[in-house]
């Protein structure tokens, strides 16, 4: 066992000349496995030193963030069991917490908190007696000493308070309590049905929302007491603060809920004033596809009415649940694309184009179906062109979004989009879409089938034609030309490396140096006391290719007009 005499001497010495913050530091760096909360809780108490004088919480307040982070546990620790006034408990912890900022870890002391007032109930008492004088130390931490106690009466006591400050924090309190009596809890619903029914004050109305989550969630789905009615009395107020935090609770508690007061959020969260950003992460962590009380319709509409109003063009990725949920079935997939495609706004054709592009689906086949596609041969055409701008990079997605338009669509609708089939996305792409459309020439559909093989017809009738024209001088390109498109290859090719090298998850950790050619690199490598180790490393060459569109090298600037008109063509109202 360590010697910890030395130590304790150590710690006494530094607290008595100021440096006790940066001799526990040191230790934290030194010791390993010692626990120095209990030996600083100790001695405190020994009265060998002050971890909660002035100087002390100073020097904690002056840590740089690392160093903070370092000490912070060992402090945490000994928080339990200090013998202390409650004011100089209230002052140590709320200097920690302070400190700690928004991390998640940053509470911890907090937590420690209500250990201490456990075991100093008669401190714990002073600390809620301060917060009903409305001090405010006492009220910032007034929640932890009353779940420190686990007494439901002192909390309830404080909803009667004239100060609203000390009504949230009451409503807070139990929320946090664990409460047997079912009594009790339809007692607290009922407290938090009055508080958003009649208050105003948000910190009140936030705390409402909180503790009737919590509780429903403790009660489970069995007992969905006043839920419909607390959820519209959230929801008819439209304010944005509370539609994000209604959005949270949907996260955070969830388990209570009953499929109803969901659809209830659900609907709420639609609205313009809640905040985009917030509800879509919210939900996104909130999604389980396998849970039934989600209805799959509503999350589609939340996501179509919140995706065009984010402040930025976003990542399909940042959304994974929800991206998941939409893949694991079909029929997901076919309600999700059909209604986006068929609405035809930037923003949401983009999101469905970059889900295609993003985690390993890219070539993936999606077949929509009857019950999904709209009835007018217009929206089906509207649908094709939309498919055709997004998802020009994804041409085997593409042609079997347009296959299932041709065998489920209207006859209007066919002729025209089995023209787009073929101009301008085999036009573009001979390789994996010929492969494809070989494969559905098989396919039980007869009319995929037929569609794909006059395409490949046709395809074959193009290919020969300009197979014969190599011999012609005059379609030969110039030496100037030649030069131009050798210097926009290369720009291109420059600018693809910048955005990897940005993007590369190593660019920042380790240097990088070119090689123009060589068949090994030799690199040395300092270690410890400038020890030289050499590395040598065999330079061996891989590529990589990808099938560019034929049409943006025969004809650039009419090839891109297409797809800008696809994309932002707007249907003719009517």
């Amino acid at each position: 066992m360590k010697d910890l005499a030395p130590i304790k001497k150590a710690l006494a010495a530094a607290d008595r000349s100021g440096e006790l913050i940066d001799c526990i530091l040191s230790l934290e760096g030194r010791v390993r496995r010692l626990e120095c909360g209990p030996i600083l809780c100790e001695m405190h108490n020994q009265g060998q030193l002050s971890l909660v004088s002035g100087r002390n919480l100073t020097a904690i307040a002056q840590l740089e963030h690392n160093s903070f982070w370092m000490v912070v546990h060992t402090l945490d620790q000994s928080i339990s069991g200090l013998k202390c006034s409650y004011r100089e408990i209230l002052e140590f912890v709320h200097t920690l917490v302070k400190k700690g900022g928004s991390d998640g870890a940053a509470g911890m002391p907090n937590q420690s908190l209500v250990e201490w007032s456990s075991a100093n109930p008669e401190k714990a008492k002073q600390i809620i007696s301060g917060a009903m004088s409305l001090d405010q130390l006492c009220l910032a931490h007034c929640v932890f000493a009353i779940q420190g106690l686990g007494d439901p009466t002192i909390a309830f006591e404080l909803l009667d308070h004239s100060d609203k400050a000390v009504v949230a924090v009451g409503l807070r309190s139990l929320g946090r309590l664990n409460l047997k009596d079912l009594a009790d809890k339809k007692r607290l619903m009922d407290e938090c049905f009055k508080a958003l029914s009649e208050e105003s004050d948000q910190d009140v109305r936030s705390s409402a929302i909180e503790t009737a989550f919590k509780t429903w969630e403790e009660m489970g789905q069995s007992e969905p007491y006043l839920q419909a009615d607390i959820i519209s009395a959230v929801v008819n107020t439209n304010e944005e603060t509370e539609l994000a935090l209604l959005a949270a609770m949907l996260f955070c508690h969830p388990k209570g809920l009953v499929s109803n007061s969901i659809i209830l959020i659900l609907d709420a969260v639609k609205s313009e004033a809640a905040p985009a950003a917030a509800v879509l992460n919210h939900l996104d962590h909130a999604l389980h596809a396998k849970d039934e009380r989600w209805p799959l319709e509503k999350v589609v509409d939340v996501f179509a009415k919140q995706v065009p109003r984010l402040p930025k063009s976003t990542e399909a990725s940042e959304y994974y649940h929800f991206c998941r949920w939409i893949w694991e079935d079909q029929s997901n997939a076919s309600k999700l694309f059909s209604s986006w495609l068929n609405d035809g706004q930037f923003a949401l054709c983009s999101f469905i184009s970059n889900m295609v592009g993003a985690g390993g689906k890219k070539g993936k086949p999606i077949e929509l179906m009857k019950a999904d596609l709209p009835g007018d041969a217009g929206d089906q055409i509207f649908m094709a062109r939309k498919c055709v701008g997004f998802f020009w990079l994804h041409e085997v997605t593409a042609a079997s979004i347009l296959l299932s338009i041709i065998k489920h669509g209207k006859q209007a609708a066919r002729t025209e989009i089995e023209e787009l089939l073929f101009d301008p996305l085999l036009l573009c792409y001979g390789g994996e879409l010929r492969d494809f459309l070989i494969n559905q020439k098989r396919s039980t559909s007869k009319r995929i089938a037929q569609c794909a093989q006059r395409l490949l017809d046709k395809h074959d009738t193009y290919i020969k034609g300009l197979e014969q024209t190599d011999g012609l001088v005059e379609l030969l390109p110039s030496n100037v030309q030649r030069r131009a498109a050798a210097a926009k290859d290369h720009e291109r090719n420059r600018d693809i490396q910048k955005q990897a090298h940005k993007r590369s998850i190593f660019a920042d950790i380790v240097s990088h140096s070119t090689l123009l050619y060589g068949k090994k690199s030799f690199t040395m490598i300092y270690g410890a006391d400038d020890k030289k180790t050499p590395s040598i490393t065999p330079l061996s060459e891989f590529s990589y290719s990808a099938e560019l569109p034929r049409l943006s090298v025969v004809d650039p600037v009419g090839f891109h007009e297409t797809l800008t008109v696809f994309r932002l063509e707007k249907r003719i109202s009517r």
